[in-house]
């Protein structure tokens, strides 16, 4: 009795340890998703050319922080793009088994090419941000956030792959790839041209519009970007 009562009092630890982590670097902000909020969120990165209001709700009180994903379904969450990451490594692993390719080191190799992916992308967008003086954008769970939402359309992709083929798959990705790209220029838009301070144009000397013209060659370097790791994650 003694011990399962220790080992209540670990486990309730560790628990408690590990809310305090997420709560520190602010996690529990991008997890805070409901099942409406799951469902909405995917039709609107699949059919981003339906949705019209983009426009993403502040708290109340004059904080300007924004409301939790469960709120607002134009917030940034990580749920969905971590849930899509392991999806899209499950699938991919599937089909190279009906290819008859797959080994267990597979799923290996494919976790570490999303992830090395995934982290030149979010590295270039950081230096992108340094080299053009932009201060007030994403930061590093947004900019996370955005460019792992590719994996839904990703994943989409190969199981129309297995359904059809070839000739449907490479369709399915031309229209993945420029919804994506439809979904974070209007997603990112808040975020980058829309962001006040402006990326220190004041500070370094910039022009408004100079500040304004970084921002968008950092939107379009993001948005140009994940075509090219959408095609070779699928390929």
């Amino acid at each position: 009795m003694r011990t399962n009562n220790s080992g209540g009092q670990f486990a309730e630890q560790q628990r408690e340890k590990f809310t305090r982590y997420i709560s520190s670097f602010q996690l529990k902000y991008y997890f805070a998703v409901d099942t409406t909020y799951v469902a909405k969120k995917l039709r609107i990165i699949l059919f981003p050319f339906l949705h019209t209001d983009w426009t993403m709700s502040c708290a109340a009180g004059g904080s300007g922080e924004p409301v939790p994903a469960r709120e607002d379904v134009n917030a940034p969450d990580l749920y969905i793009p971590l849930m899509a990451f392991i999806t899209y490594v499950l699938v991919a692993g599937f089909v190279l088994g009906t290819q008859k390719r797959f080994t267990p080191e597979q799923l290996g190799m494919l976790t570490t090419n999303a992830l090395f992916y995934t982290t030149v992308e979010n590295a270039l967008v950081f230096v992108a941000k340094y080299v053009l003086a932009i201060q007030q954008s994403l930061n590093i769970w947004q900019s996370l956030s955005y460019t792992s939402y590719k994996y839904v359309g990703m994943v989409a992709c190969l199981l129309l792959y297995l359904c059809a083929g070839s000739t449907v798959y490479y369709v399915a990705l031309i229209y993945c790839i420029v919804a994506t790209i439809f979904f974070l220029l209007r997603s990112l838009k808040t975020f980058i041209l829309d962001c006040g301070g402006g990326g220190g144009a004041g500070g370094y000397g910039y022009s408004a519009d100079g500040g304004r013209k970084r921002k968008l060659y950092l939107l379009l370097s993001i948005t140009v970007f994940q075509s090219l790791v959408m095609w070779l994650l699928t390929r």
